[in-house]
């Protein structure tokens, strides 16, 4: 007889007793949820039936959902029933693996890619996941000349992972140079190669060296730190760069994009003086103040009414109408503009 029977059995029994009279007290019985009767009833998530916990439906009638410590056929490919990522079982109930991106038992390391050359080795997807070393048989780039993965040192490549004896000091076949030191901020690297601007390695003569082929960053190919004026455009400070002083291009000096208004004559303006002003020279849209363009040019024009009509209360010279100037306006029956 499975549990849920046996429970419910006892409880009828004990109902039956107590409404028999066998206690002085009054009581009352109502029925209690059956879990694993197949039918879903109050307090309970889901009711399958069954006693199998790796369904949909757990025995304690509690939808199964990942960290419930319980593994879903078809679904999870584990379930611990914690949140940490660092062990065999991942949060998200899929099993840990190399290249997961999380450090698990067994492995030195885990950066989530599958590059071999880099610090963290991985020979495969869900491969070992071992910190990269002199003697895995895998050129680490920057750090080592050569790794044939024995301790021969008979052969072309020492089991220090030097082109020979990297680092005696004495420049050998293969080698580039030998200061023997470790130091990769000189003229010869640990690796027995020279020094260049790229290596990654800031060196005598180089003001940064991120060892990328970008010029659009902090650092230039060139292996100087990216300034304003240097050809390069860097990404998120400079709106511009052309490598000139010219501020009457479409790049002004500060890395900035030409604009009407920024007090610099670019090419399609006629003028620019920096202000907000309409009433001196130049217009705020960057072309020339002229009689006719409906606004006052101060100290210059008496009105500017944006015509060429002489016969209202503004010439077409931008003078105020006047009788004698020989322009009949309102107001007047004649001008002949003299005094006769």
């Amino acid at each position: 007889m499975k549990a849920h029977s046996c429970v419910r059995r006892i409880h009828h029994v004990l109902c039956a007793a107590l409404l028999g009279g066998l206690f002085a007290a009054p009581v009352s019985c109502t029925d209690i949820p059956d879990c694993g009767n197949g039918t879903r009833e109050a307090g309970e998530e889901c009711d399958d039936g069954n006693q199998d916990e790796t369904d949909l439906c757990l025995n304690n009638c509690k939808l199964a959902r990942c960290g419930d410590g319980k593994v879903q056929a078809g679904v999870e490919e584990c379930d611990d029933g914690n949140l940490t990522n660092t062990d065999a079982c991942l949060s998200t109930c899929l099993k840990a693996s190399c290249g997961d991106g999380f450090k698990g038992p067994d492995e030195e390391c885990d950066d989530g890619n599958f590059e071999y050359t880099d610090g963290c080795v991985t020979t495969e997807k869900g491969g070992a996941c071992k910190l990269a070393k002199c003697g895995d048989g895998i050129v680490h780039l920057g750090v080592e000349a050569c790794d044939d993965g024995n301790e021969n040192n008979d052969d072309e490549c020492r089991k220090t992972c030097g082109v020979f004896t990297c680092g005696d000091g004495f420049v050998q076949p293969g080698e580039e140079c030998d200061d023997g030191n470790g130091n990769n901020n000189d003229e010869c690297l640990s690796s027995c190669l020279k020094a260049h601007c790229g290596d990654g390695f800031k060196g005598p003569g180089e003001e940064c060296d991120d060892g990328n082929a970008s010029n659009n960053d902090a650092c230039v190919n060139e292996c100087k730190l990216g300034t304003c004026g240097d050809g390069y455009v860097r990404t998120g400070v400079e709106a511009c760069d052309d490598g000139n002083k010219d501020d009457d291009d479409y790049c002004t000096n500060e890395c900035k994009l030409g604009s009407c208004g920024d007090g610099f004559v670019q090419p399609g303006e006629e003028c620019d003086d920096g202000n907000v002003s309409e009433s001196d020279g130049c217009l705020t849209t960057c072309v020339k103040a002229t009689c006719g363009d409906g606004i006052v040019h101060e100290g210059v024009e008496a009105c500017d009414d944006g015509n060429k009509d002489d016969d209202d209360y503004c010439t077409g010279e931008c003078k105020l109408a006047t009788c004698g100037d020989g322009f009949v306006q309102p107001g007047e029956q004649c001008d002949d503009g003299n005094v006769s």
